[in-house]
């Protein structure tokens, strides 16, 4: 009776053993499972670095000044003393226009002057003896004075066939050719002043408020990619346009070496403020699908989603995050197409801080 009660001691114990086994195995199994579930992924920290607040947008160049040249008078070119794309100065000769009629009109009209001049200095004389009324007086002097408005008139239209630049600038277009005959209206020259050029461009209606007149442009054009023209906002439109969403914006571009041409298709940025702790992320971290911008946040193991608000571009693949994080976050930069908010995840390596970058223009 001992023996089997002893036996049957024995056996408990075994079998309590081995529930042991089997819950620490157990145990050990659903920790294994829940470790392999953890999405690896690589983290960067939120830094601070000066930053400049930028509006970047597209535009086309175009001369300051642009006038087209029309006659004024009616005649024959005799004579052009410029073409397409030569420099000009404000109020060098262009064309000639043949004059020798007019010209022979305003010597009649002279002598006509000087007939009627003299009739009315006799009629003077007349009139204060008594020999002719007052009212002759006076017809004799308005014909002096419509003679000497005709030779006026004259004069002004014989100068008028000396056609002249207006500006200062260059040739853009020739019309005419000599011994071609043109009439008033008649187009000559297209001219275009070249220093400083006017950018058109849009600019994102949200961004309106921040544009201001004056403020630095920094502008790079296609044909010369290194370089950087300096210029200011010089106007803004007071209205949005309601199809694109944008208002129209009008930068002065310096051009003393006259590089740039207009026509030019142009990149521009306005700097419209500064700000010495700007937090930034890396670039990668950055998702933005419908309208939407997010990024992910480590906290306790576990993926959070936050959405963002994000500004400038900086060099070394940083972005500006104006709303959204904070210093001490850490945001997720790998694994990202496997994430979801409340995902657990597995720091496996911490990228190292990008550089103090400069923002882009």
């Amino acid at each position: 009776m001992i023996q089997m009660r002893s036996a049957i001691a024995v056996s408990l114990i075994a079998a309590l053993a081995l529930c042991g086994c089997h819950e620490a195995a157990s145990t050990e199994a659903v920790a294994a499972e829940t470790e392999e579930s953890a999405i690896p992924v690589t983290v960067a920290a939120v830094v601070t670095r000066p930053a400049a607040r930028v509006v970047n947008f597209v535009g086309t160049l175009y001369g300051h000044e642009e006038v087209t040249l029309s006659s004024q008078v009616e005649g024959q070119i005799e004579a052009l003393h410029a073409d397409l794309g030569d420099h000009v100065e404000a109020g060098q000769l262009l064309a000639k226009i043949e004059d020798a009629q007019l010209r022979a009109r305003l010597r009649e009209a002279e002598a006509m002057l000087s007939k009627a001049r003299a009739d009315e200095a006799r009629a003077q004389k007349l009139s204060a003896k008594d020999v002719i009324s007052a009212q002759e007086f006076e017809s004799l002097r308005t014909n002096a004075e419509v003679a000497k408005a005709r030779r006026e008139t004259l004069e002004v239209t014989i100068d008028h066939a000396q056609v002249k630049s207006p500006l200062t600038g260059a040739v853009a277009h020739r019309f005419v050719s000599v011994g071609e005959y043109v009439v008033p209206g008649s187009k000559l020259f297209s001219l275009v002043s070249l220093n400083p050029l006017k950018l058109r461009g849009d600019i994102p209606e949200r961004f309106a408020h921040e544009i201001r007149p004056e403020q630095p442009v920094r502008v790079t054009v296609d044909p010369f990619p290194d370089l950087v023209f300096e210029g200011k906002v010089s106007r803004i439109s007071p209205a949005s346009d309601p199809q694109s969403r944008s208002v129209a914006v009008e930068v002065l571009v310096d051009n003393f070496e006259e590089m740039l041409k207009p026509g030019f298709f142009a990149h521009a940025s306005v700097v419209t403020r500064q700000d010495d702790r700007a937090l930034m992320v890396p670039q990668e971290a950055i998702i933005s699908f419908a309208g939407v911008t997010k990024l992910f946040v480590v906290r306790d193991g576990v993926a959070e989603e936050r959405q963002v608000t994000a500004g400038t571009r900086g060099e070394g693949g940083l972005v500006e995050i104006v709303e959204g994080v904070t210093e001490p976050d850490h945001v997720i930069v790998s694994g990202l197409t496997k994430l979801a908010d409340g995902t657990r995840v597995d720091v496996r390596e911490a990228q190292a801080a990008a550089t103090p970058a400069a923002v882009q223009p």
